[in-house]
């Protein structure tokens, strides 16, 4: 096993972090491993365990209400870490990514964690991190209670950016941002615009807590981890079998496909098409909903994870009651 790191810092709550530290991940499969760094918070020893993976750039650190909700709860234990390419996790040389390796690389983790229990599991992914949860799906289907994929696509069509996200992608490669005009246009792409004009406190909006919010995160430019993984995420591609698999192989557990409908980053109608083509998934859909669900309805988010690891634990409660019944 690795060492703890505790002079690697983070912006989560000390008190609830139960283990943290760097996990070697690809060895067996890659050239040159990585090492990947988690956090656990809550209860090592909780049954309810939950994974929680982040989508392009973003570190653990994006979860923190999540973090401070669940990690608080008795039973619980909740897995975050920053992906290859992020944060205090090593990024490798200048190469795509590809989702089904970083799929790999969190199963590498869970092995590490020693997290392989029979449907122990509750994975929550959003963006990428709803990708790389697709390919989990398919490597690990039993481990799993529930599966969560939010604002993410199956890959089955590739879109043309927004003109928002073009832009960005120009003015930040032609012109030299500050941090604040980069978080301005970054929420101008995650929100809709209608959020971030409404009023809060003391003549504040929500464009003024969320970028206050926004600079406390880490923020840490990395070329060759950014190319990564907006290969992975572009090249992400879960067909209709392997879709059909996993709405059958996870079952009787949990699927739900979440969205904002006015997601300009992964366009809403590559949310529907994932649910469409996902065999029992529900669709749950936020009205005037962007991409950053969990910034923008943190409270309506927690609702929806907390029901449906209630569902994904009893569709297993039933199970096992309908198996001892038959075995009588």
């Amino acid at each position: 096993m690795t060492a703890e790191v505790p002079t690697l810092t983070t912006i989560l709550d000390s008190v609830t972090c139960a283990q943290k530290g760097l996990c070697p991940v690809g060895g067996a499969r890659a050239r040159n491993s990585r090492q990947l760094y988690y956090e656990v918070h809550g209860d090592l020893a909780a049954t309810q365990k939950m994974v929680l993976i982040t989508g392009v750039n973003g570190t653990c650190g994006v979860w923190s209400a999540e973090v401070h909700h669940f990690g608080t709860k008795p039973d619980h234990a909740v897995l975050v870490f920053d992906n290859r390419g992020v944060g205090n996790s090593d990024c490798g040389k200048y190469e795509p990514y590809k989702s089904s390796e970083m799929a790999m690389d969190t199963l590498d983790l869970l092995n590490f964690l020693k997290w392989d229990q029979d449907r122990s599991i509750h994975i929550f992914g959003v963006s990428l991190g709803g990708m790389i949860s697709q390919e989990l799906a398919l490597l690990i289907p039993s481990r799993i209670k529930s599966l969560t994929l939010i604002s993410t696509r199956c890959g089955n069509v590739w879109d043309l950016p927004s003109m928002k996200i073009l832009n960005f992608i120009f003015r930040s490669g032609a012109i030299a941002m500050t941090r604040e005009e980069s978080l301005d246009m970054i929420m101008d792409i995650l929100f809709p615009v209608s959020h971030l004009n409404k009023p809060t406190t003391k003549g504040k909006t929500e464009q003024d807590d969320l970028r206050e919010y926004l600079s406390t995160l880490p923020f840490q430019v990395r070329p060759a981890g950014i190319f990564g993984q907006i290969c992975a995420a572009t090249g992400h591609y879960c067909s209709d079998p392997k879709l059909e698999s996993i709405g059958r192989t996870v079952s009787p557990g949990k699927i739900a496909v979440v969205l904002g409908d006015r997601d300009e980053l992964v366009y809403s109608l590559r949310s529907l098409q994932l649910h469409d083509r996902l065999p029992g998934s529900e669709l749950v859909v936020f009205k005037d909903g962007g991409h950053a669900l969990n910034c923008q309805f943190t409270e309506e988010v927690l609702n929806v994870m907390e029901r449906i690891m209630m569902e994904g634990n009893r569709a297993f409660s039933s199970e096992s009651s309908a198996k001892l019944i038959e075995s009588l």
